[in-house]
C-alpha cells in the first residue's frame, strides 16, 4: 500500500502545475502551444525560442520572414515575473513590462502562462529545449 500511495504522489507531482521559484526559468525554452482569446494558432516555423539566466531573458522570433529579438531583464516576485523588454528590434517595444503567473510542471521542463493585454489574453505553453533528448512532462490543453 506504501508504495502505491508513493507512486501516486510521485505521478501527481510530475503530472500537476506548480508556481516557479528561483532557478527555474535557467535554460533555453522554446514556444511549443499558443492561442489568442482561446484560438489556438500553429506555433511559427522557425520557433521562437527563450533564454533566461540570471535575471536576464533574450526571444528570438521570426515575423514576415524576418528575424526581431526582444532583450532584457525579469524578476520573480512570489508567483509572479515580471519581464521588463530593454532592447528590442521593434524600438516601441522597450520600456514594455509584462506580467505573468507561470504553471510549471513537477519536473519543471514545461510550463504555461496566461497575459491579459487588455484586448485580449494570450497562452503560451514553453518547453525546455532539452525535451527532444530526454522524456519531460507535459502540460497539453488540447490534442495536437
Amino acid at each position: 500500500m506504501k508504495i502505491l500511495l508513493l507512486v501516486l504522489f510521485s505521478f501527481s507531482s510530475l503530472s500537476y502545475g506548480h508556481g516557479a521559484k528561483q532557478g527555474d526559468f535557467a535554460g533555453t525554452w522554446r514556444l511549443v502551444e499558443f492561442a489568442v482569446d482561446d484560438q489556438y494558432q500553429d506555433v511559427p516555423n522557425p520557433t521562437p525560442i527563450k533564454m533566461y539566466m540570471n535575471g536576464e531573458f533574450v526571444i528570438i522570433f521570426y515575423l514576415e520572414n524576418k528575424m526581431h529579438f526582444n532583450m532584457g531583464k525579469y524578476i520573480l516576485e512570489g508567483n509572479e515575473v515580471t519581464e521588463t523588454i530593454l532592447s528590442s528590434s521593434t524600438a516601441s517595444l522597450i520600456g514594455e513590462e509584462i506580467t505573468f503567473k507561470p504553471n510549471f510542471m513537477g519536473d519543471k521542463n514545461s510550463f504555461n502562462l496566461k497575459i491579459d493585454q487588455g484586448d485580449n489574453i494570450s497562452f503560451e505553453r514553453w518547453e525546455k529545449t532539452h525535451c527532444d533528448v530526454i522524456e519531460c512532462a507535459e502540460i497539453r490543453t488540447r490534442n495536437n
